[in-house]
């Protein structure tokens, strides 16, 4: 789903569609309504369900145990096989049926579950454009989780995640990775399968009249945005405050820490002091950027391309992430990042950017002109028509 724009999936659908209509594509966009970014078909704005003749079909893909317990029982993994829906398959077979397409992009893996629909109902190529390697993903999560029938599950439910990753990469016509450390590994997946990599694009038109000075105004303000229903993203937050707020403290006091994002559970309220703030209601995430300057991203696993590392960038923040949270990105440490791995590191980057507004000036300019180089949507946009039109020619001359 496309929106709400408050996650990495949403702003790669909503910002790869726009690039494509401002290329004068001509594009449909299917999508699935899922609990965990429910939209209200009325909140989609009108210039996108026109430009990209919209269409939504709901699907529940929340954790149910007793489906998890059942599918042990199955060779799927239950990570697939809860995006699977005979409404979205029916929808799929109507628009194929009513209209030609020369490419159907898949965006995500899960996605690939209607690949067979698809061939039979389509002479198209068919894209697969994954946001993360996921069984990547969630070999990391096993790596810092302590319950032992958790971890048990998981591997057997990732062990058939990377099979049907392997296999859906070999099936497709063609891969668009979003970082190359993700186009390397589904080169290993599928050897025989073209693949390009082409980052996440973004619509900077409304950034460049951004106020950039605001954020120091109240200087420094510390704070992370992001979704929390993603695991990652919990995990890393969770070490931050456990870890390294106390270690930071010792030596800075004043620190305090302020996060917010979608699906903020309890355990974040219950652990609000004067070093840690907790912030609700927000409804736009550029204006809660707008007064803060120093961006923490402490991911301690993860794949693909960290949405918001880049939209702090164009922003101009500074951004303190560790290695795992950069990956994929063209960063230099010190000069448009700073790269903290432990506590320690953590602790000289935060006072190293308390004692100087100057170095953070700096490295924030130099990440927006990162981003402005690397990320234009239209430029990604250009890429993956360049990526269409070669697979599409190929296709000709073999007809020929």
């Amino acid at each position: 789903m496309p929106f709400p724009l408050h996650d990495g999936g949403a702003y790669s659908l909503y910002h790869s569609a726009l690039g494509l209509v401002n290329q004068g594509v001509d594009i449909k966009v299917l999508a699935i309504n899922t609990p965990k970014n429910h939209v209200d078909a009325d909140c989609i704005p009108l210039h996108f369900r026109e430009k990209t003749r919209f269409e939504f079909s709901r699907l529940d893909t929340r954790f149910k145990p007793r489906r998890a317990l059942i599918n042990l029982f199955t060779s799927r993994s239950y990570f697939v096989e809860r995006f699977f829906s005979a409404g979205f398959n029916a929808a799929l077979i109507r628009t194929l049926t009513r209209e030609r397409f020369d490419i159907v992009q898949l965006e995500h893996v899960y996605m690939c579950l209607y690949l067979d629909t698809i061939r039979k109902h389509s002479q198209a190529k068919v894209i697969l454009r994954p946001q993360n390697v996921e069984n990547a993903v969630w070999k990391s999560v096993l790596e810092n989780m302590s319950s032992r029938v958790k971890k048990i599950y998981l591997r057997i439910a990732t062990e058939r995640l990377k099979k049907f990753e392997m296999q859906m990469a070999d099936k497709a016509d063609g891969i668009i990775a979003i970082s190359a450390a993700d186009a390397g590994t589904f080169s290993e997946y599928a050897p025989g399968t073209p693949i390009v990599a082409v980052p996440i694009g973004f619509d900077f038109s409304n950034i460049r009249s951004y106020n950039i000075q605001k954020q120091f105004e109240n200087f420094p303000v510390f704070y992370h945005l992001g979704s929390m229903d993603w695991f990652p993203n919990f995990q890393g937050i969770k070490w931050f405050i456990e870890e390294v707020n106390p270690y930071v403290r010792i030596d800075y006091p004043e620190f305090v820490f302020r996060i917010a994002g979608k699906n903020i559970s309890d355990w974040f309220h219950k652990r609000q002091d004067p070093s840690l703030v907790v912030d609700l209601n927000v409804i736009e995430s550029q204006t809660y950027h707008e007064d803060k300057a120093v961006m923490i991203v402490p991911l301690l696993s993860g794949s693909g391309l960290r949405v918001k590392i880049i939209e702090g960038m164009a922003l101009g923040k500074t951004i303190i992430s560790t290695a795992i949270g950069a990956k994929g990105i063209p960063y230099r440490d010190q000069e448009n990042i700073l790269i903290a791995n432990t506590k320690e590191e953590f602790s000289v980057q935060i006072k190293k950017c308390r004692d100087s507004i100057e170095f953070c000036k700096m490295i924030g300019k130099n990440a927006q002109l990162l981003a402005f180089e690397h990320y234009d949507c239209n430029s990604t946009a250009k890429s993956m028509m360049q990526f269409y039109e070669g697979l599409l020619q190929t296709q000709v001359e073999k007809t020929v």
